[in-house]
């Protein structure tokens, strides 16, 4: 499954991390550049 978040404050990374863990593709995007360094 790939899922598409949009926003990695609080709540978007702790989707995005969970969601890695499962096994699952994701496709992130916020504005800040900082938070998308973050999450890669």
């Amino acid at each position: 499954m790939q899922l598409g978040v949009i926003g990695l404050g609080r709540m978007g990374q702790i989707v995005v991390d969970r969601v890695l863990d499962a096994g699952h593709d994701v496709v992130a995007f916020d504005l800040d550049a900082e938070a998308v360094a973050t999450g890669a």
